[in-house]
């Protein structure tokens, strides 16, 4: 599934060590609509170098754009804080593979 990514998606998880969350990361979910990703506050300096000119701000306090079609929201976050929010159902670091499941 990592290859049908939109470029702007692969260079962020891995280049900046990014997690897809939300929809995109669920494993069922082969078309998303849209894809969520949280970059780490560390990498946020250099990850913005990558969000096209057009871009528009989101409800997170990051970027909203479209790569290849699809819309994409990036945002610089704390994983540990997102993983606490019941509504985080799927996360995926795609550079790695791993996937996290809220099962609760």
């Amino acid at each position: 599934m990592a290859s049908k990514l939109p470029k702007l998606v692969l260079a962020l998880t891995h280049a900046h060590d990014a997690w897809i969350v939300g929809s995109g990361a669920d494993p069922n979910n082969t078309e998303p609509r849209d894809y969520d990703v949280i970059v780490p506050y560390s990498e946020w300096q250099k990850a913005c170098m990558l969000i096209p000119m057009d871009a528009k701000p989101n409800h997170f306090g990051g970027w909203k754009c479209i790569s290849e079609g699809k819309e994409v929201d990036v945002w610089c976050g704390d994983l540990g804080w997102l993983m606490q929010k019941p509504q985080m159902k799927f996360i995926w670091h795609v550079a790695s593979g791993v996937r996290w499941q809220n099962v609760l």
